[in-house]
């Protein structure tokens, strides 16, 4: 019995003294031969090569992991196979490498499942990858309403921010720096991990639970700035409109643009001339996201529905959500109070209001989402 034992473990030993070179020639074969761009080098045989990063993905290497997606996707040595190329880029990606996070974006785009594509840029983007970080900035405004299942999918790869039994609410906010985000406080009260969809971590910069206004800070730049209104009044024949996310039920969150004007009707509270009274229509998840003039220009932050009751029963528009927004003013002053930066304007960005506010709304307006854990 003694000498089956030995001689087993000669075998182990014989043959993984021959599998351990085996596949660090392999790897090394492979990442001389095939660039982490998809070039094959000059005069290298696109077969070996192929057989090469094939072998030492099999084996684990994380580096030959990539190159095997990229064999499989551009047909390098291989006919092309682009769900094994998407199965390498994943075990790729789920270590961590930046490359397949950025390739798996590319190839979700390109399949027109920009929930995917936008969770994989967040992920390589928050490794300071720039094609990445362009890509989501992009794609975050050709694509708004892909944030929600992009922000369930990027749990679903990545559950550091949270699980969906720890998510607790989700609101809206302003892009008002690279990395500045305006919201009420009410939309971030509470949380322990907060992220702006697609999972970009984000904490608290300050917060006025009165004036119900907070500045989250985010860990890589969202795009450019939106600018305020410098002024306190509005025209009350204006259009207004307003970005958001809101969930209606058992709705998923999905960004909306409004249009409507100043309200007619009154609410009898000493908070009313805080406050912008709107015709827009306003639901549970708008909260935090913008007010603009007609020119794209921040007027508001919108805060909540009118409420419904009381001296306002007899003038609310049955069913028609009228909203509530923070004055543009007290948002400055708040802003000024906590010295963070903002930028105002005296003519807005949007020239056409028809053709492009939604796009507008959409680049200044993100999802914001807080966890409890």
């Amino acid at each position: 019995m003694f000498r089956n034992v030995g001689a087993s473990a000669l075998v182990l030993t014989f043959v993984a003294s021959f599998a351990v070179p085996a596949t660090a020639d392999s790897a090394t074969q492979c990442l001389s031969g095939l660039g982490s761009d998809g070039k094959l080098q000059s005069g290298a045989d696109a077969a070996k090569v192929a057989d090469a990063c094939l072998n030492a993905a099999g084996a684990g290497d994380m580096q030959a992991l990539y190159r095997a997606g990229l064999v499989l996707e551009q047909g390098i040595g291989r006919p092309k196979d682009k769900a094994k190329a998407e199965n390498w880029y994943r075990k790729a990606a789920g270590k961590g490498l930046v490359d397949a996070q950025l390739a798996l974006g590319r190839l979700a785009e390109a399949e027109m499942k920009p929930d995917q594509a936008l969770a994989w840029y967040g992920r390589a983007a928050l490794k300071n990858n720039k094609p990445a970080l362009q890509a989501l900035q992009r794609l975050r405004v050709e694509r708004p309403k892909a944030m929600w299942d992009a922000a369930e999918f990027t749990l679903e790869i990545d559950p550091s921010l949270g699980t969906d039994a720890q998510f607790a609410k989700s609101g809206s906010g302003i892009v008002i720096g690279s990395d500045l985000v305006l919201t009420n406080e009410h939309v971030v009260s509470g949380c322990t991990q907060m992220a702006v969809a697609p999972g970009l971590p984000a904490r608290v910069l300050a917060s006025d639970a009165g004036k119900d206004l907070a500045v989250i800070k985010t860990t890589i730049p969202l795009g450019s700035p939106v600018p305020f209104a410098p002024g306190k009044t509005l025209a009350p024949e204006m259009t207004l409109y307003t970005g958001g996310y809101p969930g209606i039920g058992s709705d998923a969150p999905t960004f909306v643009m409004t249009t409507g004007q100043l309200s007619t009707r009154k609410i009898g509270t000493d908070d009313a001339p805080d406050y912008w009274l709107l015709s827009n229509q306003i639901n549970p998840g708008n909260s935090g996201g913008p007010l603009f003039d007609d020119s794209g220009r921040v007027v508001g932050v919108v805060a909540a529905e009118l409420p419904v009751t009381g001296i306002v029963k007899k003038s609310a528009p049955k069913g028609a959500h009228e909203g509530m927004a923070v004055r543009s003013e007290w948002a400055r002053a708040f802003l000024d109070q906590h010295h963070i930066a903002y930028t105002t304007a005296e003519t807005g960005p949007v020239k056409d209001a028809a053709a492009d506010m939604e796009r507008h709304a959409a680049a200044a307006t993100v999802l914001v989402e807080c966890f409890e854990k």
